[in-house]
């Protein structure tokens, strides 16, 4: 009964740590294809940062369940323990980090961002800003707030302003302005990035107990075999 329900919770063990190396990998590509996406000036002066931080998480958790799988199929007490020990510690990283990015989403985001693109237009007025074109370009905006910037300053909207870069047509002008755009950008990725968070919070949870299960039911097994020996 011992050997089978320890067999069960090593197979289950597997299981939730093949999750974490699939998840582990899917952060991998997210941080590697939002670090790929950022542009050539990072307007908010973090996103490479948080590139970074999910492509080292998810490097770790890669590592991580493959030690999990090594530890479970040894049946190492210690290497359990450990296992159980960071994954419980990675767990409360992902909680702090998700809160930082709900508040982000909720108010300093938004503050961040107007900042960048308030310096950014301040630059546009005083000389011809490449960085803003590479926006306008980009996300298919004109201007900060709109296209109405450039119409209140008496300037007509740069090609970047326009689809095809062809302004002639006013129906090729884009009319949302650049901050809103990068806003929601930004927030499509905050979103993917909570979603995923939560996926790993819970399936390490999960993995953390079952580890600890094991660890017992291994200790009680050997106890039961040197009382009977």
């Amino acid at each position: 009964m011992f050997r089978c329900t320890r067999k069960r919770l090593k197979v289950t063990l597997f299981v939730f740590n093949a999750i974490c190396a699939i998840m582990g990998v899917i952060l991998m590509w997210f941080g590697a294809w939002l670090h790929s996406n950022i542009g050539e000036i990072d307007v908010d002066n973090s996103e490479t940062l948080v590139a970074t931080v999910i492509a080292l998480l998810g490097a770790v958790l890669l590592v991580m369940a493959i030690f999990g799988c090594a530890a479970t199929y040894m049946e190492s007490k210690s290497m359990l323990i450990s296992y159980a020990v960071i994954l419980v510690i990675l767990l409360v990283i992902q909680i702090f980090l998700v809160s930082i990015s709900y508040t982000a989403a909720s108010g300093s985001l938004s503050s961040g961002l107007q900042r960048g693109f308030d310096e950014l237009w301040d630059r546009r007025n005083t000389n011809k800003n490449t960085t803003l074109s590479f926006y306008e370009e980009w996300l298919q905006c004109c201007g900060k707030s709109s296209a109405n910037d450039y119409f209140l300053m008496d300037k007509v909207p740069p090609p970047s302003c326009c689809r095809y870069q062809d302004c002639t047509n006013v129906l090729n002008l884009y009319v949302d302005g650049c901050e809103k755009k990068f806003g929601e950008y930004l927030t499509e990725k905050t979103s993917s990035f909570n979603t995923i968070s939560w996926c790993l919070i819970i399936t390490e949870l999960i993995g953390s107990v079952f580890a600890c299960i094991l660890l017992d039911s291994i200790r009680d097994y050997r106890d039961r075999i040197r009382f009977y020996n």
